[in-house]
């Protein structure tokens, strides 16, 4: 089939991976080419699937090339400016606070500019500047300095501007919003970071890894998300929330969600998840492909049929078993699934 009969959000998926002018010469091969990606204002600017599931981000399907390269930093900083009240400098507002007329000029300019910088020194830069960030926060909890929270935030947003694939500054401006107790915020700043590199330690799903059986550095970083999931439990409990579990099992509302999640996946409705559609759901949970290894451990661990795919009940004997050991990384999955992990409802997506 060639390309100009293909569907547009096809064309479009293919463009993500492709360099600017690579993405010129592409757009130019067919109008349907053209028309999808060249003139597609939304292919430049779309936030990840298109739109915002109760203002997060879902990470299952396709995004938009500015965003997908270099982090959504207009929505960080209205997230980060509105939830914390702290001013920062104007040369962050006129640089942030308004979103580009034009994202294909805005794209194609932000690519030029970071291929003309000096990586290797930007990066030794960023990274000083990261373990400095992380110092200076240590004592924050006890002794709050707006100032410091303000120098250490442009300095994150300044990283991020030349530097956007570093997600250790959106775990510092996660982690600033955490320490004046905005946790929704912090963790949709978190989940941001994870879309721009998941393999950053606080991102980098390791529990998936545990669950099989594959090797583990036993001083794994315990991920701030946790903690918050953790303090929004205590503080949010109320007679309406609904349980994960009932006398040591799935509780009906959870299977409910659960059984909606799998079916999702099982394109095929053999109520197994094959190979792919096991490591689509795993990318979608935590931005991560599984090794070919987790794959065969998940269906011989918890359940598989003849062909040594993951079964419906073998999905179901993993949940059960993560949620009786530890409920807030069950929580952490249905919600980046869409779901309310309080409520076990899907939330309501809005454009």
């Amino acid at each position: 089939m060639p390309f100009s009969k293909l569907p547009s959000n096809v064309i479009e998926y293919i463009a993500l991976y492709l360099d600017p002018k690579d993405i010129v010469a592409f757009g130019l091969c067919s109008r349907s080419q053209y028309e999808s990606i060249l003139v597609n204002e939304n292919f430049w600017k779309r936030l990840v699937d298109g739109k915002r599931v109760n203002g997060k981000h879902n990470v299952d399907s396709l995004g938009s090339k500015s965003i997908q390269d270099f982090g959504d930093l207009f929505r960080l900083y209205d997230i980060f400016v509105k939830s914390t009240g702290l001013e920062l400098s104007n040369d962050l507002s006129k640089k942030f606070e308004k979103e580009p007329g034009n994202w294909r000029e805005y794209y194609i300019a932000k690519t030029e500019s970071i291929n003309e910088a000096d990586n290797d020194i930007l990066l030794d830069q960023g990274n000083k500047e990261y373990k400095d960030a992380r110092k200076s926060l240590t004592t924050l909890q006890d002794d709050m300095n707006y100032s410091v929270l303000v120098h250490v935030a442009s300095k994150m947003l300044w990283i991020l501007d030349i530097l956007p694939g570093h997600a250790g500054c959106y775990y510092i401006l996660g982690f600033i919003l955490f320490i004046m107790n905005q946790l929704e915020d912090a963790l949709d700043i978190l989940d941001m970071g994870r879309l721009v590199d998941s393999s950053f330690e606080p991102f980098d799903g390791k529990r998936w890894i545990e669950w099989v059986g594959l090797s583990l550095d036993a001083n794994r970083h315990v991920e701030l998300e946790k903690e918050i999931l953790s303090i929004m439990q205590d503080d949010k409990q109320d007679i309406n929330d609904l349980p994960l579990l009932v006398n040591e099992n799935l509780s009906p509302e959870l299977l409910r969600v659960l059984f909606e999640i799998f079916d999702r996946f099982d394109e095929d409705r053999d109520e197994c998840l094959n190979p792919q559609e096991l490591d689509l759901f795993v990318f979608s949970t935590n931005g991560q492909h599984p090794p070919t290894s987790f794959i065969e451990n998940m269906g011989q661990r918890f359940g598989a049929n003849d062909q040594g795919w993951l079964t419906k009940k073998g999905f179901l004997a993993f949940y059960l078993e993560q949620t009786l050991d530890d409920p807030s990384e069950t929580k952490k999955d249905i919600r980046a699934h869409g779901y309310d992990c309080t409520k076990l409802q899907k939330l309501t997506a809005t454009a």
